[in-house]
């Protein structure tokens, strides 16, 4: 009821899965995940065990095609499951049992698997391998990719409703949170894979500004300030977090006429992160009589 992809960079080491369906919230069943191990999609009527103990395995040493065999071993009924697994190696298996609802099945590509049911037709998987296989860029945005090209095929022939993708890195840094490198989800939406690509580039806006921010305070505002000024304008209305922290970084960098100009925009759309300035500076975050030429005052 649902089309999948796993998927890995050969120059980075980093694994991914991306998933789309009719159902609410595919990101919450399907896409597993462990820095360091592998990836997995489990569809169909889906069997959690596939992605979670399969995970177990992939940690504990065995090949893709291994935990295929020794979870459908144990599963009373493997003849429902669509299952696709690759390891942090690039081995590659995938299964989709007889029962699966047509038109069911699955591609193996060189770095990846694709695989559907309830599809328009056959093209919906071969077109995301094909596509994903022919692609450049950042592995996230290559996914997204895969699932542009199955919409473009038919996709889900019931309809669409749900989208994720995940990337994680090839070796763990023991910081869970850092080797997740993208994990987003659309649970339900009339549009999720557009949903999804709109995410992809917020949540990469939204990362530089963060990473800016950082930087300055951290000591190097300069650096950070320039940086910044490669990206469009902050919104004061769809963006007021990224505008004040952008207003943060300018004025660290000894721009505080240009700061002030940000914090005015603000003070109309926003005036609660007029506050959220003043409180870095109570924080020490920055100076407090920096906040005090920069932040306007109270109307």
């Amino acid at each position: 009821m649902t089309y999948s992809i796993v998927a890995r960079d050969p120059d980075t080491g980093e694994m991914g899965v991306a998933t789309q369906s009719q159902a609410f919230a595919v990101g919450n069943s399907v896409p597993f995940a462990l820095p360091g191990h592998g990836v997995i999609a489990t569809q169909s009527m889906a069997e959690p065990m596939y992605g979670s103990v399969g995970l177990d395995l992939l940690r504990g040493g065995f090949t893709a095609q291994e935990v295929l065999t020794a979870l459908s071993s144990v599963d009373p009924q493997p003849e429902r499951r669509q299952v696709a697994v690759l390891g942090v190696n690039g081995d590659l298996a995938a299964y989709t049992g007889t029962s699966c609802v047509e038109a069911a099945g699955h591609l193996i590509g060189d770095t990846s698997v694709a695989l559907a049911n309830m599809a328009a037709s056959p093209a919906v998987w071969e077109s995301m391998v094909e596509r994903f296989e022919n692609s450049a860029g950042p592995l996230a945005q290559r996914l997204l990719s895969a699932l542009q090209a199955a919409e473009e095929a038919g996709g889900d022939f019931r309809g669409k409703r749900s989208a994720a993708i995940m990337v994680i890195r090839a070796t763990t840094t023991g910081r869970p949170w850092h080797d997740a490198v993208v994990d987003l989800r659309v649970d339900d939406s009339p549009d999720p894979v557009p949903a999804l690509a709109e995410l992809l580039v917020t949540r990469a806006r939204y990362q530089d500004v963060v990473r800016a921010f950082q930087q300055a305070i951290d000591g190097d505002p300069v650096t950070a300030d320039r940086e910044l000024e490669l990206l469009r304008p902050m919104d004061a209305t769809t963006e007021p977090d990224q505008l004040v922290w952008r207003a943060v970084v300018a004025a660290l960098a000894g721009r505080e006429e240009a700061a002030r100009e940000m914090l005015c925009e603000l003070a109309g759309t926003a005036p609660q992160f007029l506050e959220a300035a003043r409180r870095f500076g109570k924080a020490g975050l920055m100076p407090a009589d920096v906040i005090e030429r920069i932040v306007p005052a109270a109307s």
